[in-house]
């Protein structure tokens, strides 16, 4: 998956999570718990998105390394 399309659902994940927020804001404090959890989702998608970028990095390291000087 590309880092655009990680980034972009986690949004739509943080966009969602507004719905609970503004539950628990007012007063219902199951909406908390779901805002809790989602926001431990997004925390691991964030992690995948940081752990795509170094791999991607270090791909092109490799691939840079790997071409004869000159061209």
């Amino acid at each position: 998956m590309k880092v655009v399309e990680q980034l972009t659902s986690a949004l739509q994940d943080l966009e969602l999570m507004l719905r609970d927020a503004e539950k628990f804001d007012g007063g219902n404090s199951s909406a908390g718990a779901r805002v809790r959890k989602q926001a431990q989702q997004v925390v691991k998608a964030l992690k995948e998105v940081r752990k795509t970028v170094q791999d991607v990095k270090q791909e092109r390291k490799v691939a840079e390394k790997a071409q004869p000087a000159g061209v």
